[in-house]
């Protein structure tokens, strides 16, 4: 019989690539998933016959993306490590744990490898397996009246034989999700200290794109990836949200003169993040908080239309700072794992 609560999503950090791991799972509370098993045909056209007599299975993979609100937990933990996979765990007070997760070490091969994943999904009769799944993409983004969400990109391996349904145990199942009311935005144009948070952001957004090489991921005597398929350039880009066009400022919010100059707007401190995005829970012990350290700004748009609020929207490309990096993200709260994710 179809069960509506036989549905959900579970990931499970792999040893060995592409090798399902027999520990326990961590499932997540995530709205919709798309992941699904492909393949390509090799079809045989030969002069004899006007239709095509043979064809085989060619190269086989399975990808797709699952989309969820954030919640600090060890869910979403996971898969913000599985893009950051540099784990420093604390434990500030009592049963709360902090995680800085920050990107892969430019001088240590060893230090920051990007872990795989077995993604199981319930879909109503059977447990659909994905073995030697990737992140590739991640999207992050919060605005006025609505959840903060996330939508995380997979790639991987051919998807293994169905199998019976688990019974799930949320991990995150005494939070609520992060949502705008509780949000900070805080910029630093390097000038000064850091100043108070920003009044008149109404909406972010940021996206990382690993680009995985998954040409590179087959040989020759397998049908589907022999290797994780390579991350290659890191692309990090997001756009802001004002609630009114910047011509002032006293917070270092960019401005739209500085935007339109003549070599356009960048903010590098050098010694501190410019751009903090942070995420509380109503009692402010459970946080996520992602720091920019170098981001150039795009032309804002600052259009009207009617009688509608002049508002501005600015595009922006993150950068890398030889000394702080490009991106840090901590995550801290009570429901969170006192081992670190990349143990």
């Amino acid at each position: 019989m179809v069960e509506f609560l036989n549905r959900y999503v579970s990931i499970e950090k792999e040893s060995t690539y592409g090798t399902e791991p027999s520990g326990t799972p961590v499932y997540g509370e995530v709205d919709d998933e798309s992941i699904q098993h492909n393949f390509e045909l090799m079809t045989r056209e030969d002069m004899s016959r006007p239709i095509s007599a043979k064809s085989v299975t060619g190269t086989e993979y399975s990808e797709g993306d699952i989309n969820l609100a954030m919640q600090v937990d060890d869910f979403v933990g996971n898969l913000l490590y599985s893009f950051f996979p540099q784990d420093t765990t604390s434990n500030p007070s009592g049963s709360i744990y902090k995680h800085i997760l920050t990107e892969p070490s430019l001088t240590s091969a060893s230090a920051g490898v990007y872990p795989s994943w077995t993604v199981r999904v319930g879909r109503e009769e059977k447990e659909h397996t994905f073995t030697g799944m990737m992140t590739n993409t991640l999207s992050v983004s919060a605005s006025v009246g609505e959840y903060a969400t996330m939508s995380v990109g997979f790639v991987g391996k051919a998807e293994s034989a169905t199998a019976a349904l688990a019974t799930p145990t949320f991990d995150g199942v005494a939070l609520d999700a992060l949502y705008f009311a509780n949000g900070v935005v805080n910029f630093d144009d390097g000038t000064s200290g850091a100043p108070a948070a920003s009044a008149s952001v109404k909406s972010f957004s940021f996206d990382i794109n690993l680009n995985r090489d998954t040409d590179n991921a087959y040989a020759i005597g397998a049908s589907t990836y022999g290797r994780a398929p390579p991350a290659q350039r890191r692309e990090v880009t997001g756009t802001l949200e004002f609630n009114k066009v910047i011509y002032t400022s006293s917070l270092d919010e960019p401005t739209y003169d500085g935007l339109i100059a003549a070599d356009g707007l960048e903010y590098n401190d050098g010694a501190a993040p410019v751009l903090i995005l942070e995420l509380k829970d109503e009692a402010a012990a459970d946080f996520i908080k992602i720091q920019f350290e170098k981001i150039r700004f795009e032309a804002p748009q600052a259009s009207v239309s009617g009688r509608d609020t002049n508002t501005m929207t600015v595009n922006f490309v993150a950068l890398y700072d030889d000394d702080r990096g490009c991106m840090t993200v901590t995550a801290q709260g009570t429901s969170l794992s006192s081992t670190q994710y990349d143990a």
